[in-house]
C-alpha cells in the first residue's frame, strides 16, 4: 500500500497514456493492445483504490478503459466489470452496479469460472442488501459462501458471513447476526487480517448498540475497530466506528461528546464518497440537533438524509428511520397530524421490507406516539395513521405543507416560489456559503473553509433554500448562476 501510495502520480500518468493511445489508435492492433493494458492495470489497482479511498478516481479510469473494449477478452472484461461494480457500490451508488455485477456473472458462467461466479454472487447479495431485498440478498450470500468454502477461499467466505450478518441485523434476527459475525471473526483471526478484524468488530459493536445489549462491550469493540482502521490509515472504513461512538454518546445523553464524533464521521463519509453507507450519521446529527433545540438544522439534516436515500433508492430501513425521526420532531412542534402520517408511512415501509425498528430507538418512538395520541385523540390518531400507511415517503413529506402555518418548508417536495427580493435578503455570510456551495463543496468542507461548525453551515444552507425557494443544492446553484449571485 505504501509503495502504491508513492507511485500514484506515475500510475496516473501510465493509465492516462494507455487510454489516450487506445482511443487515438482505435480500430488498429496497437490500440487494442493498449486498451487491454489499461484494463489490466485498472483491475490490478482496484483493491488499492478501494482501500485507499480513491474509489471515484479508480471508477473514472475503469469506465474509460471499459469503453475501449475492442480486442478485450471475455475473462478480462468479466473481471473489469466486477471491479467496476464493486467500486461503484462503495462510492458511486448512482451507477448501475447491479447491472454490471449481473453482466460479470453471465460472462463468468459462460467461462465456467467458479471463482468469478462466487465473486459476482457475493456482490449481487451485497447490492440486494442495500436495496432492502433481504430474502434475495440472503440467498445470493448463502450460495456465494458455500462456493467460497468449497474453493477454500476463507477470506471471501468470511466476507459473505459479514454481509449475511448485516442482512440479519436489519431483519431483527440478532442471534443469527451474532453467529455469522463470530464465524467471520474466527476466520479473520486465523488469517491475521487487521482490516477485516476491524470491520467485524465494528459490526459486532453496532449489533450490540442497536439491540440494546451490552453497551460497555459495544463501546469497547467500537474503540478497538477505530484503532485498527487508524493504524491502517483507512479513512474509508474508519469513519464508521468513529460515528458509531458518537451515536453511543448521543443515546447516553452525552451530547457535547457526541457532536464532534458524528460531525467528523459524516464529513469523512462525504469526502470519501460513502454518504449513503453513513447516512445514519446524518440522522444522528439530526436527533442531536433536535435534542439541543435546533429544529431548523434537524429538519435540514433529515431532509438531506432522506433525499440521498431516495435519490439512490437504497436503505429503505433508513428511510423509515428518517420518517420516524421527523415524526418525533413534528410531534414536539405541535403538528401531530403530520407526525402520525409520517409514522404510518414508516410503519408500512417497514412491513413491506420486513425490517423492524432497532430496540435502541423504541423509547423515543413510543414517546412520539404518546405525545401525538394525546394531542389528536384516539379517533384522530387512527385516521392520520391510516392515511400515512397509504403514502410513499415522498408523499408523506410533501403533505407537510398543509400543516405549516407559515413560510415555505424545507421538507416540501413540490416546487416552491422564491421569496420576494430573495437575493437582497441574503446576508453576507449566506452569500459566502452560496458561493462555496456552487463550487461543489460539501457542508463540512464549507465549514472548514469558513472556520465555523457544520451545524452553522447547515443552518445557513437551510435559510438560503428558504429564501431562494429551492429544495436542493443543484437548484440553488442554478438559481445563483441565473441571477448572477456568484
Amino acid at each position: 500500500m505504501a509503495h502504491l501510495e508513492r507511485e500514484q502520480e506515475n500510475l496516473r500518468a501510465a493509465l492516462g497514456y494507455l487510454l489516450e493511445q487506445a482511443h487515438t489508435q482505435s480500430g488498429a492492433q496497437e490500440g487494442a493492445i493498449q486498451a487491454e493494458r489499461a484494463l489490466r492495470l485498472c483491475v490490478a489497482l482496484s483493491w488499492f483504490w478501494e482501500i485507499h479511498g480513491s474509489g471515484r478516481e479508480g471508477l473514472s479510469f475503469l469506465i474509460s478503459a471499459l469503453a475501449e473494449r475492442a480486442g478485450v477478452g471475455a475473462a478480462l472484461r468479466a473481471k473489469a466489470l466486477y471491479e467496476t461494480a464493486s467500486l461503484a457500490f462503495m462510492c458511486a451508488r448512482h451507477l448501475p452496479s447491479e447491472q454490471m455485477a449481473e453482466e460479470s456473472l453471465v460472462l463468468y458462467q459462460e467461462l465456467e469460472d467458479p471463482v468469478g461466479i462466487a465473486n459476482s454472487l457475493s456482490l449481487l447479495g451485497t447490492n440486494d442488501r442495500i436495496r432492502s431485498q433481504f430474502a434475495q440478498a440472503q440467498a445470493h450470500l448463502e450460495e456465494a459462501a458455500a462456493r467460497f468454502q468449497e474453493l477454500g477461499d476463507r477470506w471471501k467466505q468470511g466476507q459473505c458471513y459479514t454481509e449475511w450478518a448485516r442482512v440479519a441485523t436489519e431483519q431483527g434476527q440478532y442471534e443469527q447476526a451474532r453467529a455469522r459475525l463470530s464465524e467471520s471473526l474466527l476466520l479473520y483471526q486465523e488469517l491475521r487480517d487487521p482490516q477485516r478484524l476491524g470491520w467485524v468488530r465494528y459490526l459486532q459493536a453496532r449489533l450490540l448498540f442497536v439491540q440494546q445489549a451490552d453497551q460497555a462491550r459495544a463501546r469497547q469493540l467500537a474503540e478497538e475497530s477505530l484503532e485498527h482502521f487508524l493504524e491502517l490509515s483507512n479513512l474509508l472504513y474508519g469513519h464508521l466506528p468513529l460515528g458509531l461512538l458518537g451515536l453511543m454518546h448521543l443515546e447516553c445523553g452525552e451530547l457535547e461528546a457526541a457532536r464532534p464524533l458524528l460531525e467528523e464521521g459524516w464529513a469523512i463519509a462525504k469526502q470519501k464518497g460513502g454518504v449513503t453507507e453513513a447516512v445514519h450519521l446524518a440522522l444522528g446529527l439530526a436527533r442531536l440537533s433536535a435534542r439541543q433545540g435546533d429544529t431548523t438544522t434537524a429538519h435540514y439534516l433529515y431532509q438531506e438524509g432522506l433525499t440521498l436515500l431516495l435519490e439512490f433508492n437504497v436503505y429503505k430501513e433508513g428511510m423509515a428511520a428518517t420518517l420516524e425521526g421527523m415524526a418525533a420532531l413534528e410531534a414536539g412542534q405541535g403538528t401531530p397530524r403530520h407526525a402520525v402520517r409520517l409514522l404510518g408511512a414508516a410503519h408500512a415501509l417497514r412491513e413491506a421490507i420486513v425490517a423492524p425498528m432497532y430496540p435502541v430507538y423504541h423509547a423515543s418512538y413510543e414517546q412520539a406516539i404518546a405525545l401525538a395520541r394525546a394531542q389528536l385523540g384516539k379517533q384522530g390518531f387512527h385516521a392520520a395513521w391510516a392515511e400515512g400507511r397509504g403514502l410513499t415517503p415522498e408523499q408523506a413529506i410533501a403533505l407537510k405543507a398543509s400543516d405549516l402555518p407559515q413560510g415555505p418548508s424545507l421538507l416540501r417536495s413540490s416546487p416552491v416560489q422564491p421569496l420576494a427580493g430573495a437575493p437582497a435578503l441574503l446576508s453576507r455570510r449566506e452569500r459566502e456559503v452560496l458561493r462555496l456551495l456552487t463550487d461543489g463543496l460539501t457542508n463540512p468542507q464549507i465549514a472548514e473553509r469558513l472556520v465555523v461548525s457544520v451545524p452553522t453551515v447547515s443552518t445557513h444552507v437551510a435559510s438560503i433554500f428558504n429564501k431562494l425557494g429551492v429544495t436542493s443544492r443543484s437548484a440553488a446553484t442554478r438559481y445563483a448562476v441565473e441571477h448572477h449571485l456568484v
